[in-house]
């Protein structure tokens, strides 16, 4: 059930200095990546691709503390933005000061959108979904969230009905924090009693972000990933992952980068479907990388010297198994910093990269692959 119905005009404010407009009202910055700017004051975009070729886009606006999500959409051959609606019914809570903030989206059965975001106080988790006329979100509710939340929820959700939510919690320590999850198997009209689902030994870095994906395709299909970060032993650790195969039954743990630190790096993380399964995208010491989760396959990362910090990864893969992956360079944890693409061919060689505009202060970028294999950088 898309959200929209039709589409008012709406100004795209399209930033890609030197670029010639392209005849779709984008701004190609080469044949396969374009750039788009969110509406005024939007910040930490979130952004899908729904089976029908329809742009949707969740981001926050207003004060860091007690601010709002915004939902927009784009129908295929579409220019502009359709009009703004709030997704959070109650206004102002929604927390948005930096990368680990703001909400995260996912779509269901019947192209239902699912959003979680944080409460204010940091101590239950927000969720509401569109409801069954499409034309708006149902009113939100709280899931309890437990003592010692410190980043925001990730959602998956999938064609059969099922809805994930997963967050990490624990008193401290890091090494006494697992990752946590609900779980809708009525398209998200109700949900089980939270559970640990991560290795107590692992633990889970307080400061970082995690994502949830449901896996579509390839030798990922019908599986449930999460990609998170440990925190054994009261140091934050590895990159890790996991999957389960049974519907969030089970999970298996896996590590998929060792990067041992004794500071809080305010990490994020990133997952997306692709035609032979998910892909993750991380952050190891300051340079991004990502990784195809099938049998063999090696770790990749932008070529060329690293000149600043390489952070919040994201990443999308076309139907012809290209991968484009953007980040931002610069210091400090609030700093969105220079919005940098690198394009991967199928072979995973680099084939061609890009730098843009400054991602706004205390955000990131969200990357899609369009059904005729283009890409769009959202930010």
């Amino acid at each position: 059930m898309p959200i929209m119905r039709s589409l008012a005009v709406a100004a795209v404010t399209l930033l890609a200095a030197g670029c010639a407009g392209s005849p779709d009202g984008r701004i190609a910055l080469h044949d396969q990546v374009s750039l788009l700017r969110l509406p005024e004051g939007g910040r930490l975009p979130r952004a899908l691709i729904d089976d029908q070729g329809a742009l949707h886009v969740v981001y926050f606006e207003g004060e860091p503390r007690a601010g709002d999500l915004r939902y927009v959409a784009r129908a295929p051959g579409e220019t502009a933005w359709s009009e703004p609606r709030y997704v959070n019914s109650q206004r102002g809570t929604v927390v948005g000061i930096g990368p680990i903030d703001g909400g995260q989206m996912a779509l269901g059965r019947d192209g239902r959108l699912h959003v979680v975001w944080f409460k204010l106080g940091r101590t239950e988790f927000l969720y509401t979904r569109t409801d069954e006329t499409g034309s708006g979100f149902e009113p939100q509710f709280a899931l309890a969230g437990g003592e010692g939340v410190e980043a925001g929820p990730s959602v998956a959700a999938d064609g059969a009905g099922n809805v994930y939510i997963f967050w990490h919690t624990g008193a401290p320590p890091d090494a006494e924090r697992a990752v946590f999850m609900a779980a809708s198997q009525d398209d998200g009209r109700t949900f089980s009693i939270p559970r640990a689902v991560s290795p107590a030994a692992e633990g889970a870095c307080d400061c970082c972000g995690l994502h949830a994906l449901a896996g579509t395709s390839g030798a990922s299909k019908d599986g449930v990933y999460v990609s998170y970060r440990g925190a054994g032993d009261n140091i934050r650790r590895s990159q890790r992952l996991l999957m389960s195969g049974d519907g969030g039954e089970t999970f298996t743990d896996e590590e998929l980068d060792p990067w041992e630190i004794n500071a809080c790096p305010i990490s994020t993380t990133s997952l997306a479907n692709g035609p032979d399964g998910v892909t993750v995208a991380w952050e190891t010491e300051g340079r991004v990388y990502f990784r195809e989760l099938h049998a063999g396959a090696a770790s990749s990362s932008p070529a060329g010297e690293l000149l600043a910090r390489q952070k919040n990864p994201v990443v999308a893969v076309n139907d012809r198994g290209e991968t484009l992956l953007a980040w931002g360079d610069g210091p400090g944890w609030q700093s969105g910093g220079t919005l940098h693409w690198q394009l991967f061919g199928d072979g995973r060689t680099a084939d061609d990269g890009g730098t843009g505009p400054e991602i706004p202060d205390g955000s990131v970028a969200a990357v899609v692959a369009e059904p005729d294999g283009r890409f769009l950088v959202i930010y």
